[in-house]
């Protein structure tokens, strides 16, 4: 899967692109900053070590971020161990399932992604939108913004955010537009 992230420095868009792309261009602009980073797909901010070389930094990558060579044969699941705690009754109807908890809770949590209702897609939108504005948390426009948004006002929204940055400010519209999409398709349902 390829992912788009976007570096922003003093609310301002410095790069925009795959991981080492934006490394790179970064790197070039300014050697000794320490940018934003955010995955755009999810305005999910990603902290990287931006100490060193761009070929230093870019090797300091965690796996997740590092782009894959392609290799033959099965690809990997990405499957992650992480621990879950569960009252014992919930452990107890998980061994009886067929396939085992870890089958079983994959199952509960695809069916319960693919069945998300509108208003928690808008709450998920919002907070990634918010998520990616935080670079102008120290602007006196971003509280009337975050008002904004969390009441669905485009218009109220686009008049809080004028000052900020052209780039950063049209993602922030577009995702924006996403999410009043979701809202409109669920008007006419």
């Amino acid at each position: 899967m390829h992912h788009e992230y976007l570096a922003i420095y003093k609310q301002s868009l410095l790069a925009k692109g795959d991981i080492i792309s934006v490394i790179r261009k970064v790197k070039a602009f300014n050697d000794t900053i320490e940018p934003y980073l955010f995955e755009l797909s999810a305005c999910k901010r990603v902290d990287i070590d931006w100490h060193g070389t761009e070929e230093e930094v870019i090797s300091k990558l965690s796996d997740s971020l590092s782009p894959k060579e392609k290799k033959r044969g099965r690809p990997k699941l990405g499957v992650k161990s992480k621990e879950v705690t569960l009252l014992p009754e919930h452990w107890e109807w998980l061994s009886v399932q067929r396939g085992g908890a870890s089958i079983t809770l994959r199952r509960l949590i695809d069916n319960a992604m693919q069945n998300v209702s509108i208003q928690e897609k808008m709450r998920i939108k919002q907070n990634q939108i918010y998520n990616l504005m935080t670079p102008f948390s120290d602007d006196s426009g971003f509280e009337a913004a975050s008002r904004a948004l969390y009441r669905c006002d485009l218009a109220a929204f686009d008049e809080a955010s004028h000052r900020w940055s052209t780039e950063v400010r049209d993602i922030l519209i577009q995702k924006f537009h996403e999410m009043l999409a979701l809202q409109e398709a669920e008007s006419h349902d």
